[in-house]
């Protein structure tokens, strides 16, 4: 499907709604306060979705915000408190100006495209994830209070225990899937015009982690919060870990993350996107695709690339702008709604 329409007729709310709907975030701001519509007083977003056979039956889900009574979640006409038990992980993939942040941002926007992804194909992950939260949150809070000469440092040993677990699980998944999408980001980076020898690789925080086996990420993880405690005592936190954690991305030894232009960023996450999309579609999730206003930004030879890629393989909405550019998408038998003023027109 292609939505177009001028600039600033509603085609990127279009976008943001879906993956409110399923992912319970926007692809462009952490605080939902910022997308309620101008002189109103709350937003409500609600879906039905359905996957392909033999998939889940058909599901609702609803949200809602408002200032002064925060976030409601509905799944299927019941009341959802957790945003974890609520969300449908790989059910969206989205690609806005903004998800250049997961080439060229800080390292917390890699690890968070790589946890999505991490979430929806590995069973427990999530787990992992929030019990390595919380002990990091209730390890930083002792060390903090043991530096003020409140509490004892070796209160904070118990939470370490619980990090280098949970932390080495959430390091070997990670290892493991940037392994497995090697090959198909290098496969798409080629094929959308940013040149062979795509790469990927973790860079484990500390990176002492970096050569050991699975089976020792535990152990490593814990002599290492137990020599780093004076130096984090003093810093009142913890200083290095899975949290830290950062994905190298590149063409050859050129890291792009640092070193790449707009329009090499701009590739490379596409080519991530679509390897992400691979990696779902084989563990059987079938992700809605969302591209917002990307065909303005590639030349001809990269736009009937990508188009070719996304062609026949599941849902994809693709927003447009530029008519030459719809044009194109609209060429392929895709169907075509056009938008105006915040709401559809045909």
């Amino acid at each position: 499907m292609v939505v177009c329409g001028p600039n600033g007729a509603g085609k990127t709310s279009l976008v943001e709604a879906i993956v409110l709907a399923t992912l319970g975030v926007s692809p462009r701001t952490a605080q939902l306060s910022e997308l309620v519509r101008h002189d109103c007083p709350a937003l409500r977003v609600a879906a039905e979705l359905e996957g392909p056979p033999p998939a889940a039956p058909r599901t609702r889900r609803e949200i809602g915000y408002a200032a002064g009574i925060g976030r409601r979640l509905v799944a299927d006409g019941a009341a959802v408190r957790q945003l974890a038990a609520w969300r449908i992980p790989g059910s969206v993939l989205v690609f806005v100006p903004e998800e250049l942040r997961a080439v060229k941002g800080p390292p917390a926007a890699r690890r968070r495209s790589l946890d999505r992804l991490l979430e929806a194909v590995v069973p427990g992950f999530a787990e992992d994830s929030a019990a390595y939260q919380e002990a990091l949150a209730q390890r930083n809070a002792l060390l903090r209070r043991a530096r003020a000469g409140e509490t004892d440092v070796r209160a904070a040993f118990p939470w370490e225990a619980r990090m280098a677990t949970h932390g080495a699980r959430i390091a070997a998944a990670r290892r493991r899937e940037l392994a497995a999408l090697v090959e198909p980001y290098a496969r798409w980076l080629e094929a959308l015009g940013g040149g062979p020898g795509g790469r990927l690789a973790l860079e484990s925080s500390p990176s002492g982690l970096q050569g050991d086996h699975e089976e020792a990420l535990e152990a490593s993880l814990r002599a290492h919060l137990e020599r780093m405690r004076p130096r984090e005592l003093a810093a009142g936190m913890t200083i290095s870990g899975p949290h830290r954690d950062d994905v190298w991305i590149g063409s050859g030894d050129h890291d792009l993350r640092r070193l790449g232009s707009q329009g090499e960023q701009r590739t490379a996450a596409l080519a991530l996107l679509l390897a992400h999309r691979e990696r779902l579609i084989a563990s059987g999730t079938w992700p809605v695709l969302l591209l917002d206003d990307v065909l303005s930004e590639l030349d001809p030879g990269r736009r009937a690339a990508l188009l070719g890629a996304v062609e026949g393989t599941g849902q994809v909405i693709l927003t447009a702008a530029d008519p030459e550019a719809h044009a194109t998408a609209g060429a392929r038998d895709a169907t075509v709604v056009r938008v105006s003023g915040g709401t559809i027109a045909t």
